[in-house]
């Protein structure tokens, strides 16, 4: 029984995190492979080596990548160290979230039983650890934390042998307890993004969007003109320099609230997206590019110019911004599913975190921009 709970469990830890993983064909140009042989070798911290990153955050001092449990680096430094969590490694990481600069946030799980050792923070890089009151995931497995507009939020599910059934609480600083927001009826697919934008706190589940505005959170299925339909399965949620909300679709589209309506643009075809950040395309800020994970004939990302809403494109393009060099992407990124971009505004940086699946490659890369110039993409 228990090795069927923990097999359940991780199927939804995987579809919290990210869509299905394949394998991927190889781009042939020749200009590619000339780039590749002349080419150093990544070397990267062997921690990341065959395994998933499925969060990233930081708090001004460290960055974090979440796997089966919580690494750490200084900003400034070059060395991953598994993270204590209240003086505990035997943890599973069930979730991680930051405030951005100050605080981070864990959920411990405990690597057996899937029961929650606890929801902890800390605003001083782990010298210190404050346990969050958790009585309310009782029974309850943790699937993901969420930190946003200034609340934490909190996705769980129960785990029976006929279904699940899916729930979302956030932090109340009034009380110091986790309370559940409510929905029009009970969730039976998990809420896999959330983010504020356009005035409202959006959830998205893979079949629908749900708004609320401040507490208490009273989620209501959006019915704005254009929204996603039903008949469309969602894959990623994110907001722009605008406030704007960002969806991906798995039939290639990208649709965007802003002014209080939905509009649609038609990315590529058929081809399954997924997590999406919008960046700045230089170190002032001066215009931004989305990042958008996608699935075709590979994996890796489309850069995507909203502004003028060109056709997207991949990542190894010669017009590509990220990537100076067509091997910096292709034999980094290309082949594996992105599961998390992160953008250290203070820093200049870009992370990716993904599913290295088996390639004998690394799943975190760093990406540092000085005035226009991008470093391209290396191996953590």
């Amino acid at each position: 029984m228990k090795t069927k709970k923990l097999i359940r469990t991780f199927l939804i830890v995987l579809a919290v995190a990210a869509g299905s993983i394949a394998l991927a064909a190889c781009d042939n140009s020749f200009g590619v492979f000339h780039e590749i042989q002349t080419e150093k070798a990544q070397v990267g911290t062997d921690v990341f080596k065959n395994v998933t990153v499925k969060a990233i955050a930081e708090d001004g001092s460290n960055y974090y990548a979440a796997m089966a449990k919580v690494f750490y680096r200084p900003t400034g430094g070059d060395t991953w160290l598994v993270l204590p969590v209240n003086s505990d490694t035997d943890y599973y990481c069930s979730g991680l979230a930051s405030t951005g600069a100050g605080t981070i946030y864990v959920a411990a799980t405990d690597t057996s039983t899937t029961a929650l050792k606890g929801i902890f923070s800390t605003s001083d890089s782990g010298a210190n650890w404050n346990k969050m009151s958790d009585a309310e995931f009782d029974g309850k497995i943790v699937d993901a934390l969420f930190y946003v507009n200034g609340t934490l939020f909190a996705t769980s599910h129960t785990d029976t042998e006929s279904s699940d059934t899916f729930y979302l609480y956030y932090w109340d600083t009034a009380t110091s307890n986790f309370l559940p927001a409510t929905f029009p009826s009970a969730l039976d697919i998990p809420i896999t993004g959330l983010v504020y934008g356009g005035s409202a706190y959006w959830a998205m589940t893979s079949s629908a969007l749900y708004t609320s505005s401040a507490s208490p959170f009273n989620f209501v299925a959006d019915s704005t003109s254009g929204t996603p339909s039903s008949a469309k399965t969602l894959c990623g949620i994110a907001t722009d320099s605008s406030a704007d909300v960002l969806v991906t679709t798995s039939d290639g589209y990208l649709y965007t609230y802003a002014a209080s309506a939905w509009s649609s643009d038609l990315l590529a075809s058929s081809v399954k997206l997924g997590v999406l950040a919008e960046v700045p395309i230089d170190d002032a800020a001066s215009a931004y590019r989305l990042l958008v994970a996608k699935h075709n004939s590979s994996y890796g990302y489309y850069e995507y110019n909203a502004a003028t809403q060109d056709d997207p494109l991949s990542g190894n393009d010669g017009d590509a911004i990220f990537s100076p060099t067509a091997s910096s992407y292709t034999t980094t990124i290309y082949l594996k599913p992105v599961m998390a971009f992160h953008y250290s505004t203070a820093n200049k940086t870009l992370l990716i975190g993904m599913a290295a699946q088996g390639t004998d490659t690394y799943a975190l890369y760093s990406n540092t921009v000085t005035g226009s110039d991008w470093s391209g993409w290396t191996a953590e």
